[in-house]
């Protein structure tokens, strides 16, 4: 090593991601330091350099400014992109609205056990395409303007291993989603407010319509989000430390549900994907924990629904049935000392505090969480 280089300081290039492989560091590197782009942090500084300010004495270059300006900039692009996301939502409430009567056509909710919307396939089609369609545009968005490369946005190593505690980890956790879910409905229930009981369109009179449905809001739009929320949205925040981009990306994933009664369930599925997908260094994992969630949750649905009588009963069964397995694998795991896991190496010039500060005064995502606030009123029902 030249004798001048223990004296330079290069932020970027000296940052190390967990669990992740060398080609992945230098890619990282390479983006984030590329002159070009803004929505990058990087600081190279001589610790000999200093300046003189005239009344202020000397004074080294700040880090500190260079992640504000760069993490203010990616805080920015990521409000106006849930923003866009948000509106189409809202398009899509409107249209459903018009044809039923109910903004709200794929929740069922707790004041009735179900009350069948028969939705076409056709319909059914056209909900899904919507979804899917916000997802790749605010997906397209995201990585037209950052420029991050591929191979970082969408982790997905062929190195990379599959953890099956994940998928337990999240069925376990779709569970207990339910039973908060139904304590949340008793306590909105004095307040005169109906809770959702379900997602998921369902026409008994043609399969073809629950097909479609599974096809599109359980399978493709689980692979986009988690491209998105764990994929483009984490990994370009990780330079401001794995903590702070679980956070941002969990915040993000969670406020998209519109839903108060599902909001903690939301929560900890995005903390749950979060950590899995620094854990593993790939969205694989990721992937198929929000799949089986997803198709899980839609059959224990469809089984009340079409059996009133003894559907919920069956259900409780199944669920407790899905936690004591799930209990038993991480018992063993955590005796025979394999499932541990804390964020190591999360350096930072600014604290988790002031960053956070940043994302909820951002003029962007202040604007986006008012747009989300209202989305919320809109899909309130008083009983």
């Amino acid at each position: 090593m030249d004798n001048k280089d223990k004296y330079v300081v290069d932020i970027a290039r000296e940052k190390v991601y967990q669990n992740q492989f060398d080609d992945y560091h230098e890619t990282f590197a390479k983006w984030r330091t590329a002159k070009d782009n803004p929505y990058g942090y990087s600081f190279v500084h001589d610790t000999r350099e200093h300046t003189y300010v005239d009344g202020e004495g000397y004074y080294h270059k700040s880090a500190e400014a260079a992640e504000k300006i760069a993490l203010g900039k990616c805080l920015g692009l990521l409000g106006i992109v849930l923003m866009v996301m948000t509106m189409l939502d809202a398009v899509s409430g409107i249209i459903f609205y018009r044809v039923f009567n109910d903004p709200a056509v794929d929740e069922i909710f707790f004041s009735k056990v179900y009350e069948p919307k028969y939705v076409s396939p056709a319909l059914a089609a056209f909900f899904g395409g919507m979804s899917i369609l916000k997802y790749l545009i605010g997906l397209w968005i995201f990585l037209h303007f950052t420029k991050i490369p591929v191979k970082i946005a969408i982790p997905m190593p062929k190195k990379s291993k599959i953890s099956k505690s994940g998928v337990f980890l999240m069925l376990a956790i779709m569970v207990l989603g339910r039973v908060s879910n139904f304590v949340i409905k008793i306590i909105l229930g004095w307040l005169h407010i109906d809770a959702v009981y379900a997602l998921g369109i369902h026409n008994p009179d043609n399969i073809l319509t629950d097909i479609i449905y599974v096809f599109f809001n359980c399978i493709v739009i689980s692979i986009l989000s988690e491209i998105l929320f764990r994929g483009a949205v984490l990994q370009t925040f990780r330079q401001f430390g794995d903590t702070f981009a679980m956070l941002v990306s969990g915040i993000a994933f969670s406020l998209t549900c519109y839903d108060i009664s599902t909001l903690g369930t939301a929560v900890i599925y995005s903390a749950a994907l979060g950590l899995y997908t620094i854990k593993t260094g790939s969205l694989k994992t990721t992937i198929l924990m929000r799949i089986f969630a997803s198709v899980s949750s839609y059959m224990l649905a469809c089984l009340t629904m079409e059996n009133k009588e003894y559907g919920r009963l069956t259900e409780v069964i199944i669920c407790a049935f899905i936690v004591s397995i799930s209990a038993f694998i991480f018992a063993r795991l955590m005796c025979n000392g394999k499932w541990s896991f804390r964020i190591i190496n999360d350096p930072s010039q600014l604290t988790n505090n002031s960053k956070l500060k940043m994302f909820f005064t951002n003029t962007y995502t202040t604007i986006w969480m008012v747009m989300v606030l209202g989305m919320f009123f809109l899909m309130v029902r008083f009983i």
